[in-house]
């Protein structure tokens, strides 16, 4: 009998401290019918759970109108199925952070938080945006390109857009400066800036999460990590107006909210088993960066219907080192509007996008089984103050192939963003593969081919500039259709070319 009631005590203790560690929102007089903002309400649940040590603050079925929400330290911020956070339409509800509006949530200097559960956030992105035209290319750029002033071209509507903004709320999900961050199972839609910012944080984990961002809304970011680090994502699926995913060594970033000019290497992050959509880049690494990035790692990725496939840049002091990709499928197609990007499957390039700095490296970059069809080529360049090195491409298939906005748009290499004058959008012959600038680049087990292109302006199957120790082994690759009588390697003041005999050249 003794040990019985022993048990009960223990059974009742148990039971109590699990309700005292869950803190449901609508017991805090939160409000579910989408109209009337909740946002204290909420953040009235998160803080007391906070205070209390920690534990699960649970939103059920509903629609909750909100601003700016801060996550604390040991708080897990759970979506029953059914659940939406809907963001405000009215500026006046969001916490200004650096320069610019947060949205949905801000957390910073917070150590184990979660976001988790089948809910939605809806960052009504469509009602910060003008919907009657489209972002076109203007300018003194459009004298370097094949169509000048007709680049990109829209006989009417906005086409691809991008769309023209109102004044918006900025990234909608921020973490700064955080330890031990889950985010999982939960969907994000409409985002009218970046969906999310991971900054200056370690030890992050990604898994099943989806967003679905409107395809018009240009800096609609799926997932941004940034001078972070240990970080693993798996298992997502990203559609958004601009980069899917982006790993970089940002500190700061125009003024941004989040940033906190923090320097520390950006490294340690793993993406596997992922599908992505894009309107510039599926997935990008680099760009302004003052912080160095290396060993990141992508295994299993589906990219599809997207401006560029995979995009390494440098344009700053950051460099870019240790970057493998294995069991990759690029679609890459050639989009209207002021996107970046020109249908390039792969595009990796180092050169000047400030005044000042010395401008980094990116080296040891390795492509593992990626097959690749897109519409403009795979493009590896450096200028003449850097360099690429130890690029490896292993067991590959590269198509290129002709694409319905071939006349508006094709012919041109897009290397934005840049200072370099003439070197943003710009008249180009098209190769397969370019390479210019490089050092130790690797070509094993391959194949090269073309799909209906005619256009002049399609050249050879890999045209190599200033290379130097280029091997070439068992690859098979053809010129143009267009150009049959040239040679489908093209060489051009390269040294220590290495080719074992088992090249195969068609016509």
């Amino acid at each position: 009998m003794k040990k019985n009631v022993l048990l009960i005590i223990l059974f009742v203790n148990i039971l109590g401290v699990a309700k005292a560690t869950s803190y449901n929102v609508i017991d805090f007089g939160a409000k579910n019918n989408g109209k009337e903002i909740t946002t204290i309400e909420i953040q009235n649940a998160i803080d007391q759970c906070n205070r209390d040590g920690g534990g699960l603050v649970t939103v059920p079925r509903g629609e909750y109108l909100v601003g700016t929400l801060n996550l604390k330290s040991n708080v897990e911020f759970h979506f029953e199925k059914g659940a939406i956070l809907k963001a405000s339409t009215d500026l006046s509800h969001y916490q200004k952070h650096n320069e610019n509006l947060a949205g949905v949530f801000y957390t910073e200097d917070a150590n184990n938080i979660s976001i988790t559960g089948d809910g939605t956030i809806f960052g009504q992105g469509m009602n910060f945006m003008f919907v009657d035209s489209a972002k076109v290319i203007r300018g003194e750029v459009t004298n370097y390109i094949r169509q000048k002033s007709d680049f990109r071209k829209v006989t009417s509507g906005v086409g691809d857009g991008p769309l023209y903004p109102k004044d918006r709320f900025h990234q909608m999900i921020i973490f700064s400066n955080c330890t031990n961050v889950v985010l999982s199972d939960f969907k994000c839609v409409d985002a009218p800036y970046w969906t999310f910012l991971i900054v200056h944080c370690d030890m992050v984990k990604v898994n099943k999460l989806s967003i679905s961002n409107n395809l018009l809304i240009p800096n609609s970011d799926g997932l941004d990590i940034l001078s972070s680090s240990d970080v693993n994502v798996s298992d997502c699926m990203f559609s958004c107006g601009d980069d899917a995913i982006v790993l970089g060594g940002y500190a700061t970033h125009f003024g941004d909210p989040g940033f906190k000019g923090i320097l520390k290497p950006s490294k340690n992050i793993n993406v596997s088993n992922c599908i992505l959509h894009s309107r510039s880049s599926a997935i990008r690494i680099g760009g302004w960066d003052q912080n160095h990035m290396s060993n990141y790692n992508f295994n299993n990725i589906t990219i599809v219907d997207s401006n560029c496939g995979i995009n390494l840049t440098v344009r700053d002091s950051g460099s870019i080192q240790n970057v493998n990709f294995s069991n990759i499928r690029i679609e890459t197609r050639m989009h209207t509007g002021d996107w970046w990007g020109n249908g390039e499957p792969i595009k990796i390039s180092a050169m000047r996008g400030v005044p000042n700095d010395k401008i980094g490296i990116i080296k040891n970059i390795n492509f593992t089984n990626v097959t690749c069809s897109g519409e403009n080529s795979i493009l590896l360049y450096a200028s003449p103050e850097t360099k690429l090195q130890n690029i490896y491409f292993t067991n590959f298939d590269f198509e290129l192939k002709k694409g319905p906005l071939e006349d508006v748009s094709g012919g041109n290499f897009d290397l934005r963003p840049n200072i370099v004058k003439g070197m943003e959008i710009y008249k180009s012959d098209v190769p397969v593969v370019y390479i210019e600038n490089a050092d130790n680049v690797c070509f094993n087990e391959g194949s090269i081919t073309w799909k209906r292109v005619d256009k002049p302006y399609y050249t050879n199957a890999i045209e190599a500039v200033k290379v130097n120790n280029l091997k070439l082994n068992n690859l098979t690759a053809v010129s143009s259709p267009s150009n049959p009588t040239l040679q489908a390697i093209s060489l051009k003041e390269c040294t220590n070319i290495i080719n074992n005999g088992v090249l195969h050249l068609t016509k």
